[in-house]
């Protein structure tokens, strides 16, 4: 198990050169670019406040998954690791999943949920949290 933690441990590596810029980070500028993660999110946290508050509040649960997004990325980028790899890849699922959930139209939804988004963002996380332990 500890082995997946160390560094180049995962077997993708294909982004530039390894630590050419820094001993300590593999991969420099695409670890140092995910700072793009955590200085727009609270922006756009404070930009869509209006929307947040009359439309659909679950809009900054997108904002919050960009951060752990980011954060899992530059830990990849940062060691390629095979853990920081699996968890760069989840968080970008994970963001596509809670989208999907907010945004399908009700008039899409199966007969059985009769619209209630509630059901099908559950049902739908319950089907993604399945397969991930599945697999």
């Amino acid at each position: 198990m500890w082995s997946h933690l160390e560094r180049g441990s995962s077997p993708v590596d294909w982004c530039e050169s390894n630590y050419s810029i820094s001993p300590v980070i593999a991969e420099f500028f695409n670890t140092v670019t995910n700072i793009i993660f955590f200085l727009f999110p609270p922006v756009l946290i404070h930009l869509f406040q209006e929307y947040s508050k009359f439309v659909n509040p679950a809009i900054n649960v997108l904002w919050v998954l960009l951060m752990v997004v980011g954060l899992s990325s530059a830990y990849f980028h940062a060691t390629l690791s095979l853990v920081g790899q699996l968890l760069d890849e989840l968080a970008i699922l994970w963001v596509f999943m809670a989208a999907f959930a907010m945004f399908f139209p009700k008039r899409y939804f199966p007969k059985f949920m009769g619209g209630n988004r509630y059901v099908h963002f559950y049902l739908q996380s319950y089907v993604v949290v399945y397969f991930i332990v599945l697999l």
